[in-house]
């Protein structure tokens, strides 16, 4: 008759599989932050292509303002009756009811970083009615601009064109 315990090869089969099962876990959690900023990449790139299509599609000024010490982004919009940066106010968001600005570092983006964000000597990025990439002066960009997140995940913006572009690592 046979006791109560585990035999040896038992423990050995069950530390061996918790083993296993540590070190896929620790290679998954380790894979989740690069996977968020790519996600996180992916949402600006789908925000600034909303913007520079809205200020396509209504001919009013759409900007994109980036705050790296915040970790945010926003999108804002002129007054038609007063263009230019200095009036631009924050898009509703119609899914939420509040304004269109984005947290990184938080919620489904923690551990995602707003590395930098550069449009000639700004953060903040404009499109005019015809698309093309606007800088905090609001002239037309001089250079390419760039955001940087976690892990090397970028966008670009061209010049001239404002086509906006996802870069991965």
């Amino acid at each position: 008759m046979r006791g109560g315990g585990f035999s040896l090869m038992e423990l050995v089969v069950v530390m061996t599989v918790t083993v296993i099962m540590s070190g896929v876990a620790v290679v998954a959690m380790s894979s989740t932050t690069g996977n968020r900023a790519a996600i996180a990449a992916k949402r600006l790139l789908r925000d600034m292509t909303f913007a520079r299509q809205r200020a396509i599609a209504t001919g009013t000024g759409t900007w994109v303002v980036f705050d790296t010490g915040a970790e945010t982004w926003s999108i804002l919009s002129e007054d038609p009756s007063s263009p230019g940066r200095a009036g631009a106010t924050a898009l509703t968001d119609p899914a939420t009811g509040g304004d269109m600005v984005e947290t990184l570092g938080t919620g489904s983006f923690i551990g995602v970083e707003l590395v930098s964000a550069t449009f000639d000597a700004g953060s903040e990025v404009g499109f005019d009615w015809l698309g093309q990439p606007l800088n905090s002066a609001d002239t037309t960009l001089a250079a390419a601009g760039t955001v940087t997140l976690s892990d090397g995940h970028q966008i670009t913006v061209t010049i001239s064109t404002g086509h906006i572009a996802y870069v991965a690592p």
